[in-house]
């Protein structure tokens, strides 16, 4: 079943968020009217002939007065409301017995074929759709068929719908600029509820909720204006937990201090598909996603978000793409699934075990190469040796030198066992140490 919404004076913005609280499948057919599908709705707002009835009540909560109609095609309910001035519930099959005494202007024909329509004393629904068909085509060509299809309620089609390119922004400008974390945590309680309300109501979460600032100007030391703050929190999961992003933000704006009074406050929220999750049977508990993001934000606010080269200083290592030793950062702790690419087994490669701290030793060169190794307060001879690997961490940029040279060794250690070892000059220091041992 599909249903049509018909309102004079009314935005089509308005008439189409009245729609949607009702199908996710509406189209904007013309100024004044929409069509919705209901095909699966009936669990939810039960049969089709009760639908009209909540869309007229909900149209007037909205401000404004609807005349709706149900049939089982589009172009029927949609010339059914613009037909009857009353809410109508058409069957199948009544379509041609119910549309019999419409006025043939409500088809909207152009003015050169209503006029020929008039000459020929067709003015009704049942008129035209009593016309023969043949004859009908000859005379008014596809046009005149297409009429009388729509006069017989038997036109078929689907609904061109597309979907609502929404901004889940909302904002508040304060008569009286306010200089308290009070005041604005309780605009942003209130600003961040409507959104997951408005998420919520639309089976949405969000990813991603951002805050902009608006402050009275003020003007640094160094003769910048600055009237703007901005900040973005990204939740682990996406959530429509209003109190949740507030009390996120708030922990994080706590540590924030403002030179200025905030005169308007703008909050805006990116929306994403919720998360599903099932737990197992005999999984061991883990704490919710929510709760782990609130400690992680009350640890940045007693060790702080970052260091002075801006790299977080909460968050897991990870390993950067770099020749520089143990060269790494932090990044944000994350709940999301990792899809990982099936690889192919590769044969046993040896490990490097590195020790910490590097350990510091002696070693003796014969033709520049590693002849002796002094480890665990004994010299050991070297097997074999491979090497040197000169390296500076940044070997692509002129400006570093070459500031290690890396030796892989073969010790004989005691009773003749035979172990692998990386070794390296730091040439800053002039010094050698022992980095690690092949497992």
């Amino acid at each position: 079943m599909f249903a049509a919404i018909h309102a004079n004076d009314v935005s089509q913005t308005l008439l189409l968020e009245c729609a949607r609280e009702f199908s996710p499948c509406v189209e904007s057919t013309a100024p004044g009217i929409v069509l919705l599908d209901l095909h699966g709705t009936e669990r939810l707002l039960g049969q089709p002939q009760s639908v009209g009835k909540q869309i007229v009540s909900r149209s007037k909560e909205l401000g404004f007065d609807a005349r709706v109609a149900v049939a089982a095609n589009p172009d029927a309910a949609q010339y059914a409301a613009l037909g009857f001035s009353e809410t109508t519930f058409i069957a199948p099959g009544q379509e041609r017995q119910r549309f019999a005494s419409l006025p043939v202007s409500v088809l909207s024909p152009a003015p050169e074929m209503l006029e020929t329509l008039e000459g020929w004393g067709v003015r009704t629904f049942a008129e035209l759709a009593a016309l023969p068909t043949i004859a009908l085509t000859q005379r008014l060509g596809q046009e005149g068929l297409r009429l009388q299809k729509l006069a017989r309620g038997g036109s078929e089609r689907f609904l061109l719908t597309d979907e609502p390119e929404e901004n889940y922004i909302e904002e508040y400008e304060f008569d009286d600029p306010i200089e308290t974390l009070e005041s604005l945590a309780f605009i942003l309680n209130r600003l961040t509820h409507d959104l997951c309300e408005k998420l919520s109501s639309r089976a949405l979460a969000t990813t991603e909720l951002w805050l902009r600032l608006e402050f009275e100007s003020y003007r640094l030391h160094s003769g910048q204006d600055v009237q703007i703050y901005e900040h973005v929190w990204k939740p682990p999961r996406p959530t429509s937990d209003a109190n949740f992003l507030c009390r996120l933000a708030c922990l994080d704006l706590n540590e924030v201090t403002f030179e200025a009074p905030i005169k308007k406050v703008s909050v805006e929220v990116i929306p994403s598909r919720p998360r599903s999750t099932q737990g197992g049977l005999f999984a061991p508990v883990s704490p919710e996603p929510e709760k782990l993001e609130i400690t992680l934000a009350r640890i940045r606010g007693v060790v702080g978000s970052a260091d002075d080269n801006g790299t977080s200083c909460v968050g897991s290592p990870r390993v950067l793409d770099s020749h520089k030793p143990d060269s790494f950062t932090v990044q944000s702790f994350t709940t999301m699934p990792v899809k990982q690419k099936s690889q192919p087994r590769h044969a046993p490669a040896l490990a490097l075990r590195l020790f910490r701290p590097e350990l510091e030793s002696a070693v003796e060169l014969t033709r520049d190469k590693p002849h002796f190794v002094r480890l665990w307060k004994k010299h050991r001879r070297v097997v074999s040796a491979s090497g040197p690997w000169s390296s500076s961490g940044y070997w692509w940029n002129e400006s570093f030198t070459w500031m290690r040279d890396e030796w892989d060794v073969a010790l004989k250690m005691s009773k003749g066992k035979i172990e692998l070892y990386r070794i390296y000059l730091d040439r800053l220091r002039g010094k050698w140490f022992v980095q690690g041992a092949f497992d």
